[in-house]
């Protein structure tokens, strides 16, 4: 049987846990983000895993730009894995919904939970009206988050060994619901996170791809040294550099890899992540993120 594992990371969380998966199986690892770029993406192996990070209580939106290209879906055991800072909510089932559209079935999906690498508001009412900042987590309490998703990993192995089929790990379905039956997404999360993110046009995008203009609130200060970093980090050609300073493109995916990968922390996204701790996985580099190969294949050691 062949199998191949499909990611996509922006701070190293899912890559981590695809290329674990990936050497407990044996399987090809894949990067999502330059798959994507096929008109058609034939999935050759049997057993397929897709692993993603959650955003907006869903998939990124590259991953569903992913899951459309797919083709050859019938008769694949298809399993994915969401990484999440609070919640997995519907994101498999959102998932399998997509898989569904194109002839395919997720036969089981599982939520991990790492370390939230992404805007928040401060704690208590006053801080929904202040700028939002980069949640930190204590090095014990991040430790013992990875700890017990290395724990979860294992389970997660013995299932899709056993092929399991079924299972979709779903929190707050009937929360959402209710946010889907009255279009809150698009009358409300779209306009609120578009004004988080100072983005101050018109906008007839839905919510999922007005994502790629809420790259609006990043901007770079003085501790920039025009290193490239940003722009080589980027998994979706986003940034680019100019004589002064990073540039940013408006198809962003709002993975926070420029941000967080900074050598100088000198990306900044409003007024709420200066001086922020930054985060990305401890197991994963930067020459990791840059240098990993669209495909790699695990043998047995």
């Amino acid at each position: 049987m062949t199998a191949s594992i499909y990611y996509f990371s922006g701070t190293g969380n899912s890559m981590y846990i695809a290329r674990k998966l990936a050497k407990l199986t044996h399987a090809d690892l894949l990067s999502i983000k330059d798959a994507v770029n096929e008109d058609e993406i034939v999935l050759a192996a049997d057993f397929v895993g897709i692993v993603f990070p959650v955003y907006n209580h869903r998939v990124p939106y590259i991953v569903k730009r992913f899951v459309d290209r797919l083709s050859n879906l019938n008769s694949k055991y298809v399993f994915a894995i969401c990484t999440y800072g609070d919640s997995p909510c519907i994101a498999l089932e959102y998932l399998s919904k997509l898989f569904s559209a194109r002839g395919g079935k997720l036969s089981c999906g599982f939520g991990v939970k790492m370390p939230y690498n992404y805007i928040a508001p401060l704690p208590g009412i006053n801080g929904l009206f202040q700028p939002f900042v980069l949640r930190e987590l204590p090095d014990e309490q991040q430790r013992k988050m990875l700890s017990e998703a290395d724990q979860k990993l294992q389970t997660i192995y013995d299932a899709i060994c056993a092929q399991k089929s079924g299972y979709i790990e779903i929190e707050y379905r009937r929360l959402e619901q209710f946010v889907d039956f009255f279009n809150l997404r698009e009358l409300l999360q779209k306009p609120v996170w578009l004004k988080i993110s100072g983005y101050s046009g018109k906008c007839d995008l839905s919510y999922m791809e007005s994502v790629q203009l809420m790259d609006a609130g990043f901007h770079y200060d003085e501790q920039c040294v025009r290193c490239g970093t940003c722009a080589k980090i980027c998994p979706v050609g986003n940034v680019k550099m100019s004589v002064n300073g990073p540039v940013w493109l408006h198809q962003c995916e709002q993975c926070f890899a420029c941000l967080q990968w900074c050598p100088k922390a000198a990306i900044q996204f409003r007024s709420g992540t200066a001086g922020r701790k930054r985060y990305h996985h401890p197991e994963v580099s930067l020459a990791d993120m840059l240098s990993y190969p669209m495909k790699e294949k695990f043998e047995d050691e």
